[in-house]
């Protein structure tokens, strides 16, 4: 008996040490070339409004702005925060999120230990851990990839509450779990339904104060998102069930980015291992979903008579659910469905592989079929260990493929934040103006600078749009090469190559407008004083235009100064060409550089170019201009009373 004994330990604690193995290996493999994922504008918002939490102590309500127009919910800018709290660089949210991965990991392996036994549990721990989607959700900072973590916390406490035993914490991490994963993607609350279906299908199970603290938990949880929804008067509510009303299209793409979720496809297209080894998978699930179902119903039948059986029953019904909802879901959807939708799948995949695969060993390794059934298991091992190697080789070749992408990465907002930080210190009396893609914090894939950098003032443009002149002086980083602003920079201000960033095969120039040279060009503009003045706060100083062919575009560049400190809404400017008869025949609407950055005394140019219709007869047009609330589109007034400023005349020739 105590060798019997000793055997078990040594047994148990070599399981042990293979799965510490794998999870290392995951986090090898998860850290490789981490500093090139990818930041773009949904990064940069998110992390810039958790650096303020951090800085300012300002609590956000919303997180970033999601593919189908409405906001997200803050939770997930409430994980970044500490992470940034305890170590103030991008790179720390990047390891949270590889953290979490790896978490998610080690909940799936327990769990399917708990319920399977420990041979299911390896195959699912050891598939899962070297899966090219949840390699990559596990490096980039994006909301969705906190998903697969909080979907595996929320079907681990189903499974273990109803399968293993019930209690009450597993039901309230439940429903923390699925608060957390509706919030960091709301893509996921379907899962809240299929939670719905397991209560009721279970619900002499269901014990009731754990389920009033999880439901509680979870209506808590909404509160700040649901303070901004009455502030803003359910408008996002308002669109979901507009979006919701729309036609959707019958299609099975819910099935097919679900097999997604298993393969390398799309991610590294061009490998060789590609299609053997995502071919491999998707055999491996379909055999696996035919005998869990078949497996599952026989446990169901016998439920009566054995308490093992029913917990298995329970589990497989769990797990199917988990998988079906979402499919079922999105059958019929208007939203192009990307792999994200359904990633709440997870862990689902892996614990029914693995539990077919321990199933299939045990089978091949009974006494009676050892002769032929071990050499039959061995060679299952390996072939799955061969599956399990070229995905690996598949994740390093997305991440080796990655580093010339094109893409704005982390070790390049890395190295921004640094020059910008020398060149700060270096001038402290200048503003950072930052020229890039986007003209607002929401959308700008540089306003997480706001927060990262130290200078005294940082204003976002987009440089095809507009170029603020910030008093006494400025310093820019021309992010966008080949824009209106980058030529003006060119020509005006001085080159700071010292400081320049090469960023793939991208050029960021840092430049430095002294007070001289702002001077030299604002005054002689300024000397005959304001053309048109608005009651916002916008002052037209200067107006300059080009010649206009039809099918082509009237190029207009205008200077402006803010007089007054407007009020906090968003204007835009509508410069349009006029008939005879007052009708608009050419126009174009913008916002220019965003007003809720402007303030007394600030100068900027705008470029708007025009486009003239071919079908334009060539002749005399009027110039006019407006300014007006978006969205509301209402129409600003001037100081003579007027709602549109009417400029030079404009001759359109014969393009």
């Amino acid at each position: 008996m105590e060798k019997q004994g000793e055997t078990h330990d040594n047994n148990r604690w070599l399981r042990l040490g293979l799965v510490a193995v794998i999870l290392l290996a995951a986090i090898w493999l998860r850290q490789h070339l981490i500093e090139t994922t990818i930041i773009g504008g949904d990064q940069s918002f998110t992390l810039h409004a958790a650096m303020r939490w951090v800085n300012e102590g300002q609590i956000p309500l919303t997180a970033n702005k999601s593919s189908v127009g409405i906001m997200n919910p803050p939770m997930i800018v409430y994980f970044y925060a500490p992470a940034l709290r305890l170590w103030p660089d991008v790179l720390s949210v990047a390891w949270l999120t590889l953290m979490a991965g790896v978490g998610a990991l080690a909940l799936a392996a327990w769990t399917t230990n708990r319920l399977f036994g420990w041979r299911a549990s390896l195959w699912a721990l050891l598939l899962f851990s070297v899966n090219p989607w949840a390699v990559l959700y596990s490096q980039l900072i994006w909301n969705q990839t906190m998903v697969p973590f909080f979907a595996t916390l929320t079907l681990a406490s189903l499974l273990l509450y109803f399968a293993d035993r019930p209690k009450g914490i597993y039901l309230v991490l439940a429903f923390t779990g699925a608060a957390c994963m509706t919030q960091v993607h709301p893509g996921s609350m379907m899962q809240v339904g299929t939670i719905g279906l397991i209560l009721l299908l279970f619900w002499r199970q269901v014990r009731f104060w754990p389920l009033v603290a999880g439901i509680a938990l979870f209506a808590l949880s909404y509160v700040p998102f649901l303070m901004y929804q009455i502030g803003t008067g359910w408008m996002d509510v308002r669109a979901t069930l507009a979006l919701a009303g729309e036609a959707g299209t019958f299609s099975l793409a819910s099935v097919l980015v679900s097999l997604d979720l298993l393969h390398a496809k799309g991610l590294v297209p061009t490998a060789v291992l590609t299609r053997p080894v995502d071919t491999a998978m998707t055999i491996l699930f379909g055999l696996s979903l035919l005998y869990t179902a078949v497996w599952g119903g026989q446990q169901f039948r016998r439920r009566q008579q054995d308490e093992a059986a029913q917990r298995h029953s329970r589990a497989v019904i769990i797990l199917l659910f988990w998988l079906i909802v979402p499919v079922l879901f999105y059958l019929r959807t208007s939203v192009y469905l990307q792999v994200y939708y359904v990633i709440s799948q997870w862990p689902a995949p892996f614990i029914l592989i693995g539990l077919t695969l321990a199933a299939a060993q045990k089978w091949l390794e009974q006494p009676w079929r050892r002769a032929w059934g071990r050499p039959v298991s061995l060679a299952l091992s390996t072939i799955l260990l061969l599956i399990v190697a070229g995905q690996t080789v598949l994740n390093w070749q997305i991440q080796t493929a990655r580093q010339n992408d094109g893409q704005v990465q982390i070790r390049h907002i890395r190295q921004t934040i640094e020059q910008v930080n020398g060149l700060a210190s270096q001038r402290p009396d200048c503003s950072l103006v930052l020229v890039s893609e986007g003209h607002q914090e929401e959308i700008s894939r540089l306003s997480l600078l706001r927060q990262f950098t130290q200078a005294k003032e940082i204003l976002l443009t987009d440089g095809r749009l507009a170029l603020p002149l910030p008093a006494p002086c400025g310093i820019y980083l021309d992010a966008l090469p080949g824009s209106e602003a980058s030529r003006w920079l060119a020509e005006t201000a001085v080159n700071l190559p010292d400081a320049t960033l090469t960023i793939h095969n991208e050029t960021w120039r840092f430049y430095e407008l002294s007070a001289d040279r702002r001077d030299q060009f604002i005054s002689p503009l300024a000397a005959d004083g304001e053309t048109a003045v608005w009651q916002n706060g916008a002052s037209l100083l200067d107006l300059t235009y080009g010649t206009a062919q039809t099918g082509g575009s009237l190029p207009l560049t205008m200077l402006w100064h803010v007089h007054s400190q407007p009020d906090p809404r968003h204007y835009h400017t509508g410069a349009y060409l006029l008939t005879a008869d007052n009708q608009v025949a050419a126009q174009l609407d913008g916002p220019g550089f965003d007003s809720i950055q402007w303030h007394v005394g600030l100068y900027f140019l705008t470029w708007v170019p025009i486009h003239v219709p071919p079908e334009l007869p060539p002749g005399a047009y009027r110039l006019a201009l407006a300014q007006y609330v978006w969205p509301t589109l209402e129409r600003v007034e001037l100081t003579t009373g007027e709602n549109l400023f009417l400029g030079p005349e404009i001759v359109v020739g014969d393009g």
